[in-house]
């Protein structure tokens, strides 16, 4: 069901969805008035899509409902808990465990622990439904982990999730039996109200701290003239409306499926 659910999404992403418009103008090129329907609809997906003040305030919604924790705060927890997201295996040419804009929920969770937040870093995640790989996503954050200095000794790993549903749970048994009680919640800020909304439900009797980060829209003024070019369809405009996309599909997967 999983595996069914990740494709369909993968089908209405922008992208796909112009492939499959101009694959249907194309089998109706003799019918003129739905070919050029499909056609047009292609068009408009992707200057609708790839806009950047679409993705912008598509984007913002969910990046708000959680600010990230202030600097000087002195927030404490039993451990800090890390999703997993934006790694890519240490397989030849690569030397290392490589990440992606995601891979920032990494670097916070180190960056936390330095900062004396928790003493334990908990990497939760498998491999991610319909993929392969030579190991789970919470090996490589270990892997990393250790590589900016936390010791191997402070990191707990949860490797048979594979999506944010099987996060949570999985997790309640793994932090009972831990005795954590208090955690901080790193994953990217937009992903945050879908895995906050899973937690608070498969975990009762767990707080729950949000701590987002690899946001996406930053406050940052530009001339009116540089936003103008917002207008402009770009690839990069394409998949982050795609990433926004994912995660209000998913919510509402999630709330149909009682997950949240």
């Amino acid at each position: 069901m999983s595996f069914l659910y990740s494709i369909s999404l993968k089908l209405l992403y922008p992208t796909s969805l112009c492939v499959l418009l101009l694959l249907a103008a194309a089998v109706f090129r003799k019918r003129q008035k739905l070919r050029r329907i499909c056609f047009s609809l292609a068009i408009l997906i992707l200057l609708v899509c790839g806009n950047g003040w679409v993705v912008k305030y598509s984007t913002r919604y969910l990046e708000s409902q959680y600010p990230p924790l202030p600097s000087g705060s002195s927030v404490a927890a039993d451990c800090i808990l890390v999703l997993g997201g934006g790694t890519s295996d240490k397989i030849p040419p690569r030397p290392t465990v490589e990440v992606g804009e995601a891979g920032d929920r990494v670097l916070y969770a180190a960056h936390l622990f330095k900062a004396g937040r928790a003493q334990r870093i908990l990497c939760t995640s498998g491999i991610a439904t319909g993929g392969i790989g030579p190991r789970p996503a919470a090996d490589n954050m270990a892997e990393l982990l250790q590589d900016l200095g936390v010791p191997e000794s402070a990191i707990v790993r949860e490797t048979a999730s594979r999506n944010t549903h099987e996060h949570g749970e999985n997790l309640l048994a793994l932090l009972q039996q831990k005795g954590f009680k208090r955690i901080i919640l790193v994953t990217s800020a937009a992903h945050m109200p879908r895995s906050m909304g899973v937690f608070k439900k498969s975990c009762p009797g767990i707080e729950i701290i949000p701590a987002p980060t690899d946001f996406r829209i930053v406050e940052l003024d530009l001339p009116w003239y540089r936003e103008l070019v917002n207008l402009i369809p770009t690839p990069g405009n394409l998949v982050q409306f795609s990433e926004t996309m994912h995660e209000y599909l998913g919510m509402a997967y999630y709330r149909l499926r009682g997950w949240l």
